[in-house]
């Protein structure tokens, strides 16, 4: 009987409020302890050009005021380059890719995952050294 009173009456308390904790928030775009910050001596490797979708979403971003273009050419060209560190592993290729920042996010990240796939499928990434990081760059042109 009295276990009975004892949770009739525990049932019948105030709950006690609990207090949320504040929250940790993640670490976005963590720039890698060993990625060094001049990244001119690091070795460069050359990706394939940017295929015509890549181009499209890119342009699209510039032209719905998300992103700045870099430059213009003497012939009309837009030119958005967007230049990207590369830590390269033996298995999978591209362990790590830091884009530079260039004022548009959504175009650095988008540039990123390319480069990732890019490497990948890089004929002579066998001849890369693994464990190291280089430098390269996306560009992305179309008619002004």
């Amino acid at each position: 009987m009295s276990l009975l009173f004892a949770l009739a009456v525990q049932a019948l308390a105030a709950p006690q409020a609990v207090m949320p904790q504040p929250a940790t928030p993640p670490v976005a775009n963590a720039v890698p302890s060993d990625l060094p910050h001049d990244w001119s001596p690091l070795p460069s490797i050359t990706l394939p050009p940017a295929s015509t979708e890549m181009v499209r979403f890119v342009r699209e971003e510039v032209s719905a005021g998300r992103c700045p273009h870099n430059r213009m050419t003497e012939d009309g060209q837009v030119v958005v380059v967007v230049p990207l560190a590369v830590r390269l592993n033996a298995e999978s290729g591209a362990q790590t890719v830091v884009p530079l920042a260039i004022g548009c996010p959504t175009v650095e990240q988008f540039s990123a995952g390319a480069a990732q796939r890019m490497v990948r499928n890089l004929p002579h990434r066998a001849m890369l050294a693994a464990d190291r990081w280089y430098r390269t760059v996306i560009t992305y042109t179309w008619p002004g």
